[in-house]
């Protein structure tokens, strides 16, 4: 299986829910933003679609590149390895520090869920 392949699938199978799609947008933020996180947020309030039409691909395509650009440091350990190390340090330290420091935009998030 192909890098691509592995990092598609473990978005797909380990960070696909809101909560950690939003983390990964939030630790890993776009170079280009037109409209700040906390506004994307606010604006479910308004239109709740928001979140199925687009802001859930966009997290999606945000995690995949922050994991293929960060799990394969580690050039002797294969593939699979890398990323399931990372993934645990995502899960286990990156991601509740970000909802921890960003508690009232995740509340938020559960709020228009």
């Amino acid at each position: 299986m192909s890098r691509i392949d592995l990092v598609k699938a473990a978005v797909d199978e380990q960070l696909n829910d809101s909560y950690n799609l939003l983390a990964m947008r939030m630790l890993f933020p776009p170079d280009h933003v037109e409209v700040k996180i906390n506004q994307e947020i606010k604006d479910l309030y308004v239109y709740p679609e928001r979140l199925d039409t687009g802001y859930r691909d966009e997290w999606r395509a945000i995690a995949t590149r922050a994991l293929f650009r960060n799990a394969f440091d580690d050039h002797w350990r294969p593939d699979e390895e890398n990323l399931e190390r990372y993934l645990h340090f995502l899960r286990d330290e990156a991601i509740p520090r970000c909802v921890h420091d960003n508690i009232e935009l995740f509340r938020m998030l559960g709020e228009v869920l």
